[in-house]
């Protein structure tokens, strides 16, 4: 497996050496300006995934894609972005030259490590795909709590939201232990869904998903509804029923 590591910065090559992985299968070269990185390119280097720093002396990690894109024989390598910058319009720019995702600086360990090893050709989780970089995305645990007419009017109204539905707690839970991070939860606890609760609990429990935006769809009422949420530090308290008014509401108080 070929990787190629663009940065000026040498501690930076060394984090993403080491979230990625060392291993006999893994061949790793690095360079710490684009122009380097484009002669090795040039030169016949073809890495399964390319990671690129933006800020770099000589030619920038925009510049450097842009000229691999320009390149018949470079055009469709795969890379990713690092970088310190959440700049809309820079975002934008770099959607449009087809990259295959971002990570920020200074690297989160679990966000960075799911995004870079579910672009790897062997080490794939289709759990961890990659993610349209101006999309959100909120996982709903128990696909009785959004109906199918719903979801197509969330999608209608919220093209910039994804939903991904798990059928069950468990299903839930090892999405999110393999590195999937959502922006938002929405968690069933009605009657019909014995693992809500606990589900609810080991998310709060794990030290990599206790930080996790996290509503609940209930019907219990009042006091109790109330208790629960100073209880476990919910993101918000939902009706058992949902409907899209109510979700469009969580969806905006998300992104504020």
């Amino acid at each position: 497996m070929k990787l190629l590591i663009v940065d000026d910065d040498q501690v930076s090559r060394e984090s993403l050496r080491d979230l990625i992985g060392r291993g006999p299968e893994m061949e790793v070269t690095e360079a710490d300006d684009g122009q380097k990185a484009l002669d090795i390119l040039c030169d016949g280097l073809r890495p399964d995934l390319c990671i690129i720093d933006l800020k770099m002396p000589k030619m920038s990690g925009t510049e450097l894609i842009q000229r691999m894109r320009r390149d018949p024989e470079l055009k469709n390598l795969k890379v990713v972005v690092s970088s310190a910058t959440r700049d809309r319009d820079v975002i934008v720019t770099l959607a449009k030259l087809q990259i295959s995702g971002y990570v920020l600086k200074p690297y989160d360990s679990t966000k960075t490590r799911a995004t870079l090893q579910a672009l790897l050709p062997t080490r794939a989780d289709p759990n961890l795909a990659a993610r349209n970089l101006l999309h959100r995305t909120v996982l709903v645990v128990g696909p009785a709590l959004i109906s199918e007419s719903v979801s197509a009017a969330l999608k209608k109204s919220e093209p910039d939201w994804d939903l991904v539905v798990d059928r069950n707690s468990e299903e839930a839970l090892q999405r999110l232990q393999g590195g999937f991070r959502p922006e938002l939860v929405i968690i069933d606890l009605t009657a019909g869904n014995v693992g809500g609760s606990d589900l609810l609990q080991r998310l709060q429990g794990d030290p990599n998903l206790r930080k996790l935006r996290v509503a609940v769809a209930t019907d219990e009422s009042g006091r109790a509804r109330l208790s629960l949420a100073n209880n476990l530090g919910l993101f918000a308290i939902l009706p058992g029923t949902l409907d899209a008014e109510t979700v469009r509401a969580l969806f905006k108080r998300t992104a504020a």
